[in-house]
């Protein structure tokens, strides 16, 4: 009797599971339409939580050091700083840490692009007038802009009407432009008060999902889901702690590199390739375009010498430096650290080239300790 009824339970899930898929599949756009709008509640929280995940690599090293027991040099008595106090000392100083390396990298580009941007609009005359006086000089290209402009019907009235479409869609777009800036500043707080939140308390917190997986879940998915949770946090601070140490590596050999070359704005371009560098393997290339418009409105020549020097450097750094460094601090091979970015690239753009090798390192483990364990029975 007891076992029909197990029976009758279980039929019962598998019947409205199908169920719920069939009208999910009914009705996608439905489905599609809550998914975005739950997405869009929750992405400042989902963004908090990833802020806080940061935020704790440089916090936790910083809280153990406060943490530290000491001798009080007169008494000889040990002694250790509050537990609330060295937290929120902690907090503090990696906040500033973080605000400081902001500060700076945006102090050291934002002006000199300022001034190049500058420059090239004094420098477009210039090159107006030597457009000119090719094209006037050019018998062929001369005649075919009189019978372009011969072709070419100017109607009043159509002119007009396009520019009050113009017009109308720039006011459209300005009044769009300032209720998203205002939602992304909203959304901002939103998530950083949410990531004090979980950095002052993480604890607390974590004790709280420990006694829910433990109330809800049997004790073998307990265990599985806890080993996954810790390798996946360890594998990302780490990924991200040697991230930042390989941006700032590739950073300096650009600077020392330029330096050498006598390239102009070593520092600024430096700045801009370690930066673009957290983003793995393909990161430097965006460096790279930026450096040259910098490079090109002071000496155009040397923009060659400085792509051909990156280009060499990014070589190096992809296929050396990266997946020997960040494979072996993360356990995985270097081939598939190339892998994991172009795949993750290809499907998720910019996030998955960022998340790409944590997550694949994560998958890699599981699987080659699950196939550890297949082999030895």
């Amino acid at each position: 009797m007891e076992k029909n009824k197990d029976d009758l339970k279980r039929i019962f899930k598998i019947v409205l599971f199908a169920a719920i898929i069939f009208w999910g599949v009914s009705n996608v756009d439905i489905v599609m339409g809550f998914l975005n709008n739950f997405i869009e509640i929750i992405s400042p929280f989902i963004l908090g939580g990833f802020l806080a995940f940061i935020i704790n690599i440089p916090m936790a090293a910083i809280e153990k050091r406060l943490l530290k027991t000491r001798k009080n040099k007169k008494t000889g008595k040990e002694f250790q700083l509050n537990k609330k106090l060295a937290r929120a000392l902690s907090l503090i100083l990696s906040l500033i840490f973080i605000a400081f390396i902001l500060f700076g990298i945006v102090t050291l580009v934002v002006p000199e692009l300022i001034n190049v941007i500058k420059l090239l609009i004094e420098k477009v005359p210039y090159y107006a007038e030597k457009v000119q006086l090719y094209l006037q000089n050019s018998d062929e290209t001369g005649k075919f802009i009189e019978e372009v402009l011969a072709n070419i019907e100017i109607n009043p009235d159509t002119i007009k009407n396009d520019l009050l479409k113009v017009v109308s869609g720039v006011l459209s777009s300005s009044v769009s432009f300032v209720g998203a800036t205002f939602g992304v500043i909203i959304d901002s707080i939103i998530s950083i008060v949410f990531a004090a939140y979980i950095l002052v308390s993480k604890e607390k917190l974590l004790n709280q999902f420990d006694r829910l997986f433990k109330a809800y879940l049997s004790p073998k998915w307990y265990k599985r889901i806890t080993k996954i949770s810790n390798l996946t946090k360890n594998t990302f601070s780490t990924f991200f702690s040697v991230q930042c140490i390989e941006a700032t590596i590739l950073g300096l050999l650009c600077v020392l590199g330029m330096l050498i070359l006598k390239i102009p704005y070593a520092v600024t371009v430096g700045v801009f390739v370690g930066v673009t560098a957290l983003i793995p393997v393909v990161g430097a290339f965006i460096g790279i375009i930026i450096g040259a418009i910098l490079i090109v409105s002071v000496e155009p020549i040397k923009v060659i010498t400085f792509i051909i020097f990156v280009l060499i450097l990014q070589q190096v750094e992809t296929n050396l430096i990266y997946p020997k460094v960040v494979g072996d601090m993360i356990g995985l091979p270097g081939i598939w650290v190339l892998v994991a970015v172009s795949v993750g690239g290809s499907l998720f753009g910019l996030v998955g080239m960022l998340l790409g090798v944590p997550v694949t390192s994560v998958i890699y483990t599981l699987l080659r300790e699950n196939v550890n364990e297949r082999l030895s029975k």
